[in-house]
């Protein structure tokens, strides 16, 4: 299995049917790298975006409880998905 450390998202792309998600990293001189591309075939990308959007929201939520536990306050606390896009998915929901 290749693992791969990434920074940040370039370019999304679908391209045959296969969504192509061009990631970088930040290298030693602080410059961005080109870290590979995550090519997702087209029947999957609903559940495989799903599963990462839940995944962080549930490895979101075990953070901030143990921030709480701690008496602390999150430094940097995650944007919800709804957050992320400004609410349109929320607003989404609302329209149907």
């Amino acid at each position: 299995m290749t693992q791969m450390l990434i920074d940040g998202i370039t370019n999304i792309t679908i391209h045959g049917g296969v969504l192509r998600v061009d990631c970088v990293t930040v290298g030693p001189d602080g410059k961005q790298q080109s870290a590979g591309t995550l090519l997702i075939p087209g029947p999957f990308v609903t559940a495989v975006l799903q599963t990462l959007v839940k995944g962080t929201q549930e490895l979101d939520k075990k953070l901030r409880e143990q921030t709480q536990q701690a008496g602390q306050e999150p430094a940097n606390p995650t944007p919800s998905a709804g957050e992320q896009d400004g609410g349109k998915e929320r607003d989404r929901g609302k329209s149907r």
